[in-house]
């Protein structure tokens, strides 16, 4: 604010008899909540009633005018301090003095300013147990990681939630600061939509300063329960609280949802007044909401969304909390990071006495390995043979991803007859360190299943499975922190080797497809690419008509001269070799963002979104000939399975036979779990095999649909399944059939071999990162990619070949 407009601003308050906030703001060293004579006090700090904004005089005084709606007198807390009574005092008359004690904090922010921040989104607690896992880990993080405070940027989640979130993360529990945004689901019943949540954490709306950088909170501007605030007063303290700022500062904005898809940052404070943010040096904004992981750049800002890091996501986002690592000028970069996760260390390129080999006769080392509250830092290898002769100690293996390291080496003739031990030790930023140990021989037997390659391409992957033809294995990664890892790939379908990148805008979560030699797929943001198979450049490139969010999940197919790709309006039917529309849907609406795949059933072409419904579009003009919007068909993640003219449709807790040309739903059968993953039924003569939320593989007979057989799988390293909490064994890939034998890929990390006759689990490899993708099949080999960005391929026992 001005200081002509605070002059007359207080002129009247004077005029209108109004009296004034007073206080100070001092370094409380005997910590005694009082300011007592001789103690230091702060000048230049930010004090605000909510609307009007001041600073702090050399006396570290202050005088507010405050407003119609002032509950609260709050600081906007000085970087290198914190308050161990609370940033903000509950409004309660002029008459006495608001005295803000605060204590120095230096030891998690760097001399330049750089420092690290946590946040969680979307906990909602309201109606859950075992809270305190979670909450533990976030709190072993900050400290193993000097991590220089919390945020937590909405729906802790009505009134059960609001009561009990405040003792599970807070200032001194979590030995930093902490910090809370108010969520839709935090507007209640009451007074007021806030009421109850400032009663337990303040003021809806405050800022405070931390390093190089302001950081701004403003609250949801409507929920379950009106709020007791009007917008245009949010913009107007923030301007207020903006302009208080030099002018230069990076600011950083913390918000339970995005207010704006593009580029423009402008909101309107009433008057025929608005507040510009490019007018600012607005670095970020930070928002959950959506229970999705979306990061892009609008503009001069770099958006964050954070899905939960309890459950899975609505778009089956992983259960991750984020770190955001700012610099001396405020830029920063993020990175997810996943709960539950304890100490995680596992040969992925070493099982059932075979290890992968590349084409110079080098062994490839790949072990996958994750530790949530310390992150691993180094891991070495050693090598003995069976006679106990040690081959060569504690070399190191280099870092791909979050999650994978890998290594080469050679092995002497003389030792190629003998068993092979290889121990990994993984070091921890806290000092601890895990070790396991494995063996292999060189020469292992022709009949079993052996690991050909491993290559791993540098950026995680979630629902892409491999496409492979002439010769060449297609992929795609994804890139939740806008590191600049989303990329499509061609691979040498025999040894591995990188036969060319080309790097996208954003993160390609779901199936790519291949056509008429060209390479097909849709990033978050909503690009269409279409690459030259042959030497991986770009032939056309389309952007689709979709909404700025949710991001774009959904994968692509295509068949002939014809892509199906999108959503809602921007689902259509596009020309494989120029990109150009064929035509667009008009029947239905993009909503949260699905993890199926369009299917081509006869004359119609069946897509959906998430908690929406499922529909039927003309294959050849695009009309929408039906559409299923009821209940357990708006939870879904899979696509059907297209067998013998029927769709056969997992989705949320029951089974479907739908037929394709009208819609028309032959056959439902409640089940008693949850089938919202992203696996689609492998229909066989006599079994329907699917994939689980919780209890891993079922199989259910084709005719009478009863349970067949189950395997069990261990619970999942990664939740994503929507709204799944530890511990569930989740199956997010679909099954596929080789001659008897069904492979699958689980969330635990392991690939598994089942007779599809009695369920009898024949084959295990254990790979330490989900798999979330489907395993493709050429005939001799199988090919799967796992969560760390491994792709891997294995040729068939010699009976199966």
């Amino acid at each position: 604010m001005s200081k002509v407009n605070l002059i007359l601003c207080m002129l009247g308050c004077a005029l209108s008899g109004q009296a004034a906030y007073e206080g100070h703001v001092y370094v409380d060293s005997n910590r005694n909540g009082q300011y007592d004579k001789g103690e230091r006090t702060l000048s230049n700090v930010c004090v605000s009633d909510g609307l009007n904004v001041v600073t702090t005089d050399r006396q570290g005084r202050f005088t507010l005018p405050g407003h119609e709606g002032t509950r609260f007198i709050f600081i906007t807390t000085p970087s290198g301090f914190k308050s161990d009574r609370g940033y903000y005092l509950r409004a309660e008359g002029t008459n006495k003095s608001y005295d803000f004690g605060l204590q120095e904090y230096k030891g998690r922010i760097k001399g330049d300013g750089s420092h690290s921040f946590l946040q969680v989104a979307d906990t909602e607690i309201f109606n859950t147990i075992n809270q305190d896992d979670w909450a533990n880990e976030v709190r072993d993080y900050t400290h193993n990681n000097e991590t220089s405070f919390i945020i937590h940027t909405g729906d802790i989640c009505y009134e059960n939630g609001l009561k009990n979130h405040i003792h599970l993360m807070n200032t001194s529990n979590m030995d930093c600061p902490v910090f809370y945004a108010l969520g839709n689901h935090d507007l209640v019943k009451g007074a007021y939509g806030e009421e109850l949540f400032e009663s337990i954490y303040g003021p809806s709306w405050y800022s405070f300063d931390m390093g190089s950088t302001h950081y701004i909170v403003i609250p949801m501007l409507g929920g379950d329960h009106a709020p007791g605030f009007k917008r245009t007063n949010i913009f107007r303290w923030m301007k207020n609280d903006l302009d208080a700022q030099p002018h230069d500062r990076p600011v950083v904005i913390f918000h339970h949802d995005l207010l704006s898809t593009s580029n423009e940052f402008r909101f309107d404070m009433g008057n025929g007044e608005t507040l510009d943010l490019h007018d600012y040096n607005v670095k970020g904004w930070f928002y959950g909401h959506w229970h999705i992981h979306y990061v892009r750049q609008q503009g001069k800002i770099r958006t964050v969304s954070t899905s939960t890091l309890d459950k899975g996501g609505i778009d089956h986002a992983a259960s991750a909390f984020r770190v955001a690592s700012v610099d001396s000028k405020g830029d920063f970069t993020t990175r997810l990071h996943y709960t539950y996760i304890d100490h995680s260390l596992q040969f992925a390129s070493i099982a059932n006495d075979n290890c992968a080999q590349e084409p110079s006769g080098a062994y490839r080392l790949s072990i996958n390995a994750y530790n949530t509250t310390a992150p691993v830092t180094r891991i070495t290898y050693s090598c003995r043979t069976e006679a106990g002769k040690e081959l060569f100690s504690n070399r190191p293996l280099t870092a791909q991803t979050d999650w994978n390291w890998q290594a080469s080496f050679t092995l002497p003739e003389t030792v190629l007859n003998q068993r092979i031990f290889v121990t990994a030790t993984a070091y921890c930023n806290d000092g601890s360190i895990t070790k396991e140990t494995t063996s292999f021989l060189p020469q292992p037997s022709p009949t079993m299943m052996r690991t050909d390659w491993i290559t791993n391409l540098q950026g995680n992957i979630l629902y892409t499975h491999p496409v492979v033809a002439n010769g060449k294995l297609f992929m795609a990664t994804l890139d939740e922190d806008l590191r600049g890892e989303a990329a499509l790939f061609a691979l040498d379908k025999g040894s591995g080797k990188l036969l060319w990148r080309y790097p996208v805008r954003n993160s390609i979560k779901n199936t790519i497809a291949y056509a008429k030699g060209v390479v097909m797929a849709q990033d978050v943001e909503g690009y269409l690419y279409g690459i030259k198979a042959d030497d991986g450049t770009l032939l056309w490139e389309r952007k689709l008509d979709v909404d700025g969010l949710p991001s774009i999940i959904e994968g692509v197919i295509a068949q002939g001269d014809t892509l199906f790709a999108g959503t809602g309006r921007g689902f259509g039917a596009y020309d494989v070799t120029t990109g150009r529309p064929l035509w667009t849907n008009k029947g239905w609406n993009q909503n949260q963002g699905a993890t199926s795949h369009p299917v081509i059933a006869g004359d119609v072409v069946v897509s959906g979104t998430q908690w929406s419904g499922l529909y039927g579009n003309d294959r050849q003009d695009g009309t929408l000939r039906w559409k299923w919007e009821i209940a357990n068909i708006r939870e879904r993640g899979a696509s059907p399975a297209y067998v013998d003219g029927l769709l056969y449709l997992a989705s949320g807790n029951a089974f479907y036979l739908i037929e394709p040309s009208t819609g028309h739903i032959i056959l439902s059968k409640e089940l008693p779990y949850s089938v919202n993953t992203n696996a689609t039924p492998l229909v066989t003569k006599e079994l329907i095999i699917i994939g689980t939320q919780g209890r891993g593989v079922v199989a259910l007979n084709r005719e009478t649909f009863e349970e067949q057989w189950s395997v069990a799988t261990s619970p999942a390293l990664i939740y994503t399944s929507p709204y799944s909490r530890h511990p569930v064994a989740t199956v997010d890939a679909s099954p596929i059939l080789v001659n008897n034998t069904i492979y699958v890929g689980g969330s635990d990390g392991i690939l598994y071999g089942i007779d599809a006759q009695t369920g009898r689990v024949t084959w295990k490899h254990k790979t330490g990162a989900p798999i979330f993708g489907t395993i493709t099949h050429d005939g001799t080999h199988l090919y799967v990619a796992d969560y760390s960005g491994n792709v891997y391929s294995f040729t068939l026992p010699t009976e199966q070949e």
